[in-house]
């Protein structure tokens, strides 16, 4: 994600933070200082909210998706999940993990409060929904809240997730991702509307809410018709492959001419893999006529022309490569074909006329 930066990982899984919440930290701690604790409040918040996203990867990767990092913004964290199974039973389960850890953490917190030595806010003084100056009862209101606030029925809350899911049990994945996304502009307006009267903070909660079902609904839709479309349908005639022992200079030119970046190698008409341009220029200009192409690392990828596009697309997302060769089943060491970012674009023009 753009404007984020990673801050460490929790059993394996990124922990990225972006820009605008870093500003939102700032602003909180400049305009509260000499009195930090609106700022520790929100600081030790995230940490919550890092657990609350934590809970979602690790029911997604007991299910054998991938999680590809979870970034946090000002309102709150996403998780990164690289496929959700069109399954309302593992959607549901997975939505849901985030909202049960927000409450388990909050009533736990709320415990410690009642036990935890000291003068502590009267019960009833949490109901105003405003910070009491005691910092385990304000996290715990504040977890109880963020469990609440996620479960409504919109996209892109956990509660929109469980609301297609159900949803889903009934009618076309697409019909569901429909339904739950008009929902959740509905409420994202309405939210945005109460903000112009009591905060303005709301105002920008119920924009996210908004923008995040529009876009949620698009990709959906938009891959539900990726699905349909086949490699061969939209990859461009194989490019030019080159053997290993030919020097990166050379091997350049060559990849040039056919304007591509990324290097197919081929040892004695066998597809070894992919160079990537990542690779390349690692290695200055004067430096590329003494290296052998061999010598750099080669990913192994290839795509079916008889596979989805979306598979294609997977594989350059994750691989962070402009293309991907493509073979036929029959015959896996032969190239046939390139898959670009240009073919998913192209792909994408014709699933949108589709849907």
């Amino acid at each position: 994600m753009k404007f984020s930066y990673r801050i460490g990982s929790i059993w394996g899984i990124p922990i990225e933070v972006h820009m605008t919440f870093l500003l939102l930290m700032a602003f909180v701690s400049l305009f509260s200082f000499p009195h930090l604790y609106n700022f520790e409040l929100i600081l030790l918040l995230f940490v919550f909210v890092v657990a609350h996203e934590l809970s979602h990867s690790l029911v997604a990767r007991h299910y054998k998706i991938k999680v590809r990092k979870i970034i946090l913004y000002p309102i709150g964290g996403v998780s990164e999940i690289e496929e959700v199974q069109e399954s309302p039973r593992i959607e549901w389960r997975v939505a849901v993990a985030g909202p049960l850890t927000s409450f388990g953490l909050g009533l736990l917190l709320l415990a410690a409060a009642l036990v935890l030595p000291g003068p502590r806010p009267p019960l009833y003084s949490l109901l105003s929904l405003t910070t009491t100056g005691d910092i385990v009862s304000d996290l715990a209101l504040m977890n109880i809240v963020l469990g609440a606030f996620n479960l409504l029925p919109a996209f892109p809350m956990d509660g929109g997730r469980v609301l297609r899911a159900l949803l889903a049990e009934r009618r076309k994945f697409t019909d569901a991702t429909r339904t739950a996304a008009n929902i959740g502009r509905l409420l994202g307006m309405l939210i945005a509307f109460i903000g112009i009267f009591y905060d303005f903070w709301l105002v920008l909660i119920g924009m996210f809410v908004y923008m995040g079902a529009t876009e949620e609904a698009q990709a959906t839709i938009t891959s539900d018709a990726l699905a349909g479309i086949r490699v061969r349908d939209v990859m461009y005639p194989a490019a030019g492959v080159v053997q290993p022992d030919v020097k990166l200079s050379d091997a350049l030119e060559s990849m040039f001419k056919a304007r591509y970046h990324d290097i197919f190698v081929e040892k004695d008409g066998f597809l070894l893999g992919v160079v990537t341009w990542d690779e390349v220029k690692r290695f200055k200009p004067e430096e590329r006529s003494l290296v052998r192409l061999g010598d750099l690392p080669i990913k192994q990828i290839t795509v079916f022309a008889d596979e989805s596009i979306l598979e294609a697309y997977k594989i350059l997302a994750r691989e962070k490569v402009s293309l991907v060769p493509v073979v036929e089943r029959d015959l896996p060491s032969k190239v046939v074909g390139v898959v670009t970012t240009e073919s998913i674009a192209y792909a994408q023009e014709k699933a949108r006329y589709l849907s």
